[in-house]
């Protein structure tokens, strides 16, 4: 089964968007004006993703910055996290572009970032031809296999998205061995916390790479336990908290021994007095989860930090069981 990866791509873009300029396009990071707040344009994407065939990609951002000279000007970044070529690729990066342009008249960019692992699929620009009329849209890519060769940059490199480049470098190459991802699983969670980073940046990093390196459950148990005592040897308790332990053991009491009214209660129960008041939505998507659906949103349960990141969450289960 694949792992849905737009929702941690979403969240990583929305607290780490500056970061993740610096990282993967300095050229534009030195253009922009990072004195003046940037702005996530949500609604504005919205606005032209309903009722086309665009589509609606969680990991596509629209964010309003500043040039140098005071400008505004909007860039739209497209994360590809299918991680195999789409033939339709460069047709969206056009449809976005224009749309935008065509409602709002913003002077816009667009940059397009790729984890797949086909090293000659590099879909920079989108054209049509006829009869001497030409269309020509060329784009920057960032693509996340060519850091395979950049281990070192990534390892010593403090910027949060080396973290994420690197948690998706491992995901690949751990497939299919469960004890060599808890390994690396360990040892990139744990050089989190030397770095300076705050609570919140590190539970954002803990969340995609628990995303990105999902692991059985038996081997997660042990993730979490070596978790725990670390955290006490350096006392910063930023993942392991009370309600972490509370539904590891409601997956083994409930939802693990196939009771699956008592799973839901319990998870609903924990979820009330983490977040208080449950969105309707999240009440919704609750009750009508079978055995496994409940266990995934146990485990997303775990990383979540808000009732927001929880909802994107779990809808993004339900977007992925009807994509398989």
């Amino acid at each position: 089964m694949r792992t849905n990866f737009d929702t941690p791509w979403k969240l990583v873009l929305e607290r780490f968007f500056k970061d993740l300029v610096d990282f993967l396009l300095p050229h534009i990071a030195t253009e922009i004006d990072w004195t003046k707040p940037y702005q996530f344009l949500d609604k504005e994407l919205l606005s032209i993703q309903k009722n086309t065939k665009v589509g609606n990609k969680l990991s596509d951002k629209l964010i309003k910055v500043y040039n140098k000279y005071g400008e505004e000007a909007w860039v739209i970044v497209h994360i590809e996290v299918q991680g195999s070529k789409e033939s339709k690729f460069a047709e969206r990066m056009w449809q976005y572009y224009y749309r935008i342009y065509d409602k709002y008249q913003k002077p816009l960019m667009s940059v397009a970032i790729l984890t797949d692992e086909n090293r000659q699929w590099r879909p920079n620009n989108y054209q049509r031809d006829l009869w001497g009329c030409h269309l020509f849209l060329e784009y920057p890519i960032v693509k996340l296999i060519d850091f395979i060769t950049k281990v070192e940059k990534m390892e010593y490199s403090h910027n949060p998205i080396a973290k994420v480049i690197q948690a998706h470098l491992v995901a690949l190459k751990t497939r299919g061995n469960a004890s060599l991802r808890l390994e690396n699983k360990l040892s990139l969670v744990k050089k989190l916390y030397p770095l300076g980073y705050t609570k919140e940046d590190i539970r954002t990093l803990y969340a995609f790479i628990d995303y990105a390196l999902t692991l059985p459950i038996a081997i997660e148990k042990e993730f979490i336990e070596k978790m725990i005592r670390y955290e006490e040897e350096v006392g910063m308790q930023y993942i392991t908290s009370a309600e972490r332990i509370g539904i590891e053991k409601g997956r083994e009491d409930g939802i693990r021994l196939g009771r699956e009214d008592g799973g839901r209660n319990l998870l609903k129960v924990m979820l009330q007095q983490k977040f208080g008041h449950l969105h309707t939505e999240i009440l919704e998507l609750l009750e009508k989860a079978n055995l496994e659906q409940l266990e995934k949103m146990s485990q997303v349960f775990i990383a979540a930090n808000s009732e927001e990141e929880l909802l994107y969450k779990l809808q993004a289960i339900w977007v992925l069981e009807v994509s398989i």
